[in-house]
């Protein structure tokens, strides 16, 4: 097992082992993330605004990556405060029952993902209502030509990292569409001040004493982290921290949600140590008790009862008061988390050599 040794604890104070470490500067873009959502929001009130949409029974939001990320999220939003069910398609082909009741909302950071070109063509064939999120590429152009409901996002960085201009305008999309229950202007306003609060206090200026993200990068670093949603939103955010530690991290992580964790993963810790010796658990909780059950408070506490008896126990806590604030303050607080372990790594959290190879790879087929 990896040793953090004083040396690699003094890596996340030293300025020239964050340039090394990240010469693309995935920190700053993770410290600008509060004026991302702003600038996001203001984009996405001009979405679909004027847009006549006719009925809709169920929402399909199609991308693939950093791309889909913000459906999940939207899809927390509309359980919690929505008229019709949203899913995430991520693949090449719709759910066969997609039609004229349906929107389906391509997602697209670059706007040239192939799946996500495959799937909006199908809708168009299928007579579905449409709608589009991207920077540009194919899918602008495709989204032009049909006279749908278009955002533009502005370009350049990488997709998992842009997640505040994938999520805004789909939420506002579905407020235009009138299949979210109430406006949530005071959602947003206290979600970025809280963010910006959060960048103040986990930054790399802030030592590793007073800096929650740098501390628990520290006990992650070498570890093969679980991370447990306690329930609902918490889930999908599990998912967005699994995928933040194998992109910028470029290490195995796996996630899951209470209780269907109880149900099924809690037997795998019997033998868990067979497998692998450096697990470490992390569980995202939520202090409200209408939000975080007392059940589930309770299945939380059994869960590390057992699963501490073979590994460490980590939480952490959502912040905030509003549902948009607490979950995208347990968000924000991964990427941050997630470039500190990559420099403890010692890798660049901004490189995909292994994507762009297996892309590469595949255009062969064309």
């Amino acid at each position: 097992m990896p040793l953090v040794t004083n040396e690699l604890l003094d890596s996340l104070q030293s300025d020239d082992q964050l340039r090394r470490c990240d010469p693309h500067d995935m920190m700053g873009l993770v410290l600008r993330f509060p004026d991302q959502c702003r600038q996001a929001s203001a984009i996405g009130e001009r979405f679909g605004e004027g847009a006549r949409f006719g009925e809709v029974r169920q929402v399909v939001l199609t991308g693939l990556g950093g791309s889909a990320i913000g459906g999940d999220f939207a899809r927390c939003l509309m359980e919690e405060f929505g008229s019709a069910p949203l899913i995430v398609n991520r693949d090449y082909t719709l759910p066969k029952w997609v039609g004229p009741h349906t929107l389906v909302v391509a997602a697209s950071y670059s706007g040239n993902t192939e799946e996500t070109l495959n799937a909006y063509q199908q809708a168009r064939d299928l007579g579905a209502q449409r709608a589009a999120i991207t920077s540009g590429g194919q899918l602008r152009g495709l989204a032009e030509e049909d006279g749908v409901p278009l955002a533009i996002v502005p370009g350049g960085q990488p997709p998992r990292s842009a997640t505040g201009f994938m999520f805004f305008p789909l939420m506002h999309l579905l407020m235009h569409a009138g299949l979210l229950n109430r406006r949530l202007s005071e959602q947003i306003d206290e979600t970025i001040v809280l963010a910006e609060q959060m960048a103040g206090r986990l930054g790399p200026a802030i030592p590793l004493e007073r800096n929650e993200a740098k501390r628990l990068a520290a006990a992650l670093h070498g570890k093969l982290p679980v991370i447990y949603g306690s329930q609902g939103y918490r889930g999908a955010v599990a998912m967005r921290w699994k995928g933040q530690f194998n992109e910028n991290a470029k290490q195995a992580a796996f996630a899951n949600v209470l209780p269907e964790q109880n149900h099924i993963e809690a037997l795998a810790w019997v033998l868990a140590q067979k497998q692998a010796q450096n697990w470490a658990v992390v569980l995202l909780r939520d202090p409200a008790e209408l939000t975080e059950t007392p059940r589930i408070a309770r299945r939380v506490e059994i869960t590390k009862e057992l699963v501490g008896k073979e590994t460490e126990v980590h939480e952490v806590w959502a912040e905030g008061s509003s549902f948009l604030a607490k979950m995208f303050s347990l968000i924000y607080f991964a990427d941050f988390m997630t470039v500190y372990v990559a420099i403890l790594n010692g890798v660049c959290p901004t490189d995909m050599a292994t994507l762009d190879y297996l892309k590469a790879e595949l255009a062969k087929l064309k």
